[in-house]
């Protein structure tokens, strides 16, 4: 075993890393990541291939969720804070079942919208309070580790989810729907008999106005947002510049997804020890800042790639910027917050995914629509390359500062 004779320290850290508080977390991460992944990414296959719908339609009605869950996440955030965040989790979790079972009830766009309202809600309630519960119950040595697991947890159901929902979809699109639901009840019944009480923590109720004040005032956290923003924006590039370079280069559209379990099988391999290691060695703000120009690198690549393999080779080095960005922007905001807020500033950054989520894919769906079919169709890539370099600037700088 790597960690074995070592003493004091790090054998502390390896028992609180394993506390049943932080199990039963890994468990539900798990569990949740193969029942969302297990639906929403073929959302759009059965909106369009299945039921006859416009991408356009598509495309809104899965926005639905998104907005939903990104955009109420700061005020289910204060209400997680407030409750306690096993009840803020369960009563998520709760939401989420019943929007994802409305999914295989409902047979018209109206329906799938409510259903995508409702599920995106649950994930407002429990996403922030399950990041509060993260950092509540780690120490500060642990917590680049601890979100590494995470995300690692994560990608493994992203592998899993969508090869058990295009097996499930060949029979009926209801069941697929109800598999899902099923495995958020089995989180549901994880979250309530293994996660340890988590209420009662403050002795201040949090209330809306005077918390905000309290982050608005906080310039370097909201610093930090409008730079999360800009790192949101070249992150969701992923589901839409690759599809499109796809389709410019692949005769089977459907390889992106081999691309995409590719990626995810790359980052459970390498995320852990990769983070572990620099995070050892440079500041986070630092690590933020080589992720973020890995990420613009690995898109200005996309643009002169020629094939599957070209391509494959790209999405590795997207994945890579990836580890290093995701959890350590989760452990920054930790932070940033303090021991009775860390579900409202989880949730205040949900604005900033929202924003980053809406600006990448309309900002780069309108420069692909105009360039796509001329001699400039590199300008998007270009343009994206050279916005990741500016934001990398400001995170060195800034990490250079600390």
């Amino acid at each position: 075993m790597l960690f074995r004779g070592v003493k004091t320290k790090e054998d502390v850290i390896i028992r609180r890393s394993i506390s049943p508080g932080l199990l039963a977390l890994y468990v539900d991460t798990l569990v949740m990541a193969i029942g969302f992944y297990m639906l929403v990414p073929i959302l759009s296959v059965y909106f369009i291939n299945h039921l006859g719908m416009s991408t356009v339609l598509s495309g809104s009605i899965i926005a639905v969720s998104g907005l939903a869950q990104n955009g109420l996440r700061f005020f289910c955030g204060i209400a997680a804070d407030r409750i306690g965040y096993k009840k803020a989790i369960l009563l998520g979790v709760g939401i989420r079942i019943v929007g994802f079972t409305l999914y295989g009830i409902v047979h018209n766009p109206v329906g799938f919208a409510m259903a995508a309202f409702i599920s995106g809600l649950g994930g407002a309630l429990f996403h922030p309070a399950s990041f509060g519960a993260y950092a509540k119950t780690t120490s500060e040595e642990m917590k680049s580790k601890i979100f590494s697991i995470r995300e690692t947890l994560s990608n493994v159901g992203f592998i899993l989810g969508p090869v058990i929902g295009m097996f499930l979809l060949r029979f009926d699109f209801s069941l697929v729907c109800f598999t899902s639901g099923f495995m958020f009840v089995l989180a549901f019944l994880l979250s309530w008999l293994l996660l340890p009480k988590m209420d009662g923590e403050t002795t201040e109720k949090q209330e809306l106005i005077p918390i905000a004040k309290k982050i608005v005032k906080n310039k370097n956290f909201i610093i930090f947002c409008l730079l999360i923003i800009g790192v949101w924006a070249l992150n969701v590039q992923l589901y839409l510049s690759v599809p499109v370079r796809a389709k410019v280069l692949l005769e089977n559209v459907d390889h992106v997804a081999f691309l995409y379990m590719a990626g995810a099988l790359f980052m459970v391999l390498l995320q852990i020890p990769l983070l572990q290691i620099l995070s050892k060695r440079i500041h986070q703000l630092q690590i933020m800042a080589i992720g973020t120009f890995i990420l613009g690198t690995s898109l200005l690549i996309f643009g002169f790639t020629t094939g599957l393999w070209s391509m494959l080779g790209a999405v590795l080095i997207f994945t890579l910027g990836q580890m290093l960005v995701v959890p350590t922007m989760n452990h920054l905001i930790s932070n940033f917050s303090d021991s009775q807020s860390f579900a409202t500033y989880f949730g205040f950054t949900g604005w900033s995914f929202a924003l980053g989520g809406f600006l990448g894919n309309t900002g780069g769906g309108y420069l692909h629509d105009l360039t796509l079919q001329s001699q400039y169709s590199l300008v998007p890539w270009i343009t994206m390359f050279i916005f990741g370099c500016i934001i990398t600037i400001i995170f060195y700088r800034k990490g250079s500062k600390n």
